[in-house]
């Protein structure tokens, strides 16, 4: 096989396993639960939703992406900087929901703590956050 070919052909696998050439962005739905229903802020409460990647190496994510809340339907989209969605990979789903400034979850599901850790595909319809039931880690 010709040496530039076999480059051309290991260059495309590596980004089809890294991701980087990938251009497809997802807006995979995502429902807040607390006490069986979807947690919505009241007049002066704010709920951050943010995907923070997690990288096949174990390094620390350089980016995270926020979620836009909904009023219409009470769900949370993945929107990222620029509001055309996450890319497809693995994520940690953190949660902050602040009253008087102060996160109400005692940052038990922020970046670094949250247990909730979904793979999102094309595929990925809804994800669930139960803060009344988290996934055992």
């Amino acid at each position: 096989m010709n040496r530039w070919r076999l480059l051309a052909i290991t260059a495309a696998g590596l980004c089809l396993m890294l991701g980087g050439c990938s251009k497809a962005r997802l807006k995979t739905k995502c429902r807040v639960l607390k006490d069986g229903q979807p947690l919505v802020p009241k007049e002066g409460e704010s709920i951050r939703v943010t995907f923070v990647p997690i990288r096949p190496d174990g390094t620390p994510p350089t980016d995270h992406y926020h979620a836009v809340f909904h009023e219409s339907d009470g769900v949370f989209r993945a929107a990222g900087k620029d509001l055309k969605g996450v890319p497809p990979g693995k994520y940690r789903v953190a949660v902050e929901y602040k009253k008087n400034r102060q996160d109400a979850l005692d940052g038990k599901f922020d970046e670094d703590h949250s247990p909730f850790v979904f793979d999102v595909t094309a595929k990925t319809a809804e994800l669930v956050i139960d803060l009344d039931h988290p996934p055992t880690k």
